[in-house]
């Protein structure tokens, strides 16, 4: 009964990837603008509407600040000093960073999370896609953006000017301030929201219609345990540091890190030109192997 329920939340995930490989294969598409559009519009809408219509405790929010941003500061020095190890060069890293340093615990994460700790387990991990939005829009964008030829002003002026970064920042601070968002704002912000998840789904799809995956088999190897075993090792360890065994935050704190590589990472490599075919092919396989290691960390917990 677990994977059947799981599998009901996974395979929608799969059937949207498909639309957008068959429309990827048959048709000239622009991958680009579709990926701007979703970028600039749907992302930062959906941001703000989950951050400002969410319930937020904040001394439950300032210890899932803790945890998400201490998480993704451990993993960057491991990949930072597996790449020195290794002599992989900074395109690679970055690259790497991408396709396996950014949990999906959005589209994927939420779902999962309600089926099996309801409705107080999914609270938690709002809060936790709000962070790990935050992540994608500035480092995300950093690790993206970091080419050789452009200069470092340049990429933080790239960071603060994301839309995905303000929205997050404006949600926030009218939720702190107790600010009542206009209704019209709040239907307009819901509805343009609606339209991200398979906005990015389908735009992964086309991606995926235009690669050779054989191609990259090293680096999705890599990626994938790299996203599915060894950030989740990483999170076990800190929650252990911040969190009673056994609490309901611990439990779906692991399940958000454990998710695959988030969609979000294939429309930054796109926008900034970051090895988007072996970004998107580690989210593909990522996403298709959490099919066995989500439901045997849902039995361990």
């Amino acid at each position: 009964m677990v994977i059947v329920e799981i599998l009901n939340v996974v395979l929608p995930v799969f059937l949207l990837m498909g639309v957008g490989f068959v429309v990827g294969r048959y048709m000239r598409i622009d991958s680009k603008s579709v990926s701007d559009l979703s970028i600039y519009v749907f992302s930062p809408a959906l941001f703000f509407y989950s951050i400002s219509t969410s319930e937020m405790d904040m001394g439950d929010f300032g210890r899932v600040v803790l945890f998400a941003f201490s998480l993704f500061l451990l993993f960057a020095l491991f990949v930072y000093a597996t790449g020195k190890i290794l002599k992989w060069d900074k395109v690679y890293q970055n690259t790497l960073m991408l396709a396996s340093g950014f949990p999906n615990a959005g589209n994927y994460g939420l779902p999962i999370i309600l089926f099996a700790f309801g409705e107080e387990g999914v609270a938690i991990g709002i809060i936790y896609l709000a962070m790990q939005s935050f992540l994608m829009n500035s480092a995300g964008v950093f690790y993206a953006s970091n080419h050789a030829e452009v200069p470092k002003k340049d990429i933080f002026l790239q960071v603060i000017r994301m839309p995905g970064v303000i929205a997050i920042l404006l949600a926030l601070v009218l939720k702190i301030g107790g600010i009542p968002i206009p209704q019209a704002v709040e239907n307009a912000t819901s509805l343009l929201g609606q339209a991200s998840i398979p906005t990015m789904l389908t735009l992964l799809g086309v991606t995926l219609a235009s690669i050779q995956i054989k191609n990259v088999l090293s680096f999705i190897g890599t990626a994938t345990i790299f996203k599915l075993v060894a950030l989740p090792a990483l999170a076990f360890l800190l929650l252990g540091l911040i969190y009673p065994a056994g609490s309901l935050e611990a439990k779906v704190l692991l399940i958000g890190a454990a998710t695959p590589t988030a969609a979000t990472t294939t429309l930054l490599a796109i926008k900034f030109g970051m090895n988007p075919d072996m970004v998107s092919s580690a989210m593909f396989v990522s996403t298709l192997a959490s099919i066995v290691t989500i439901p045997l960390l849902l039995l361990m917990v």
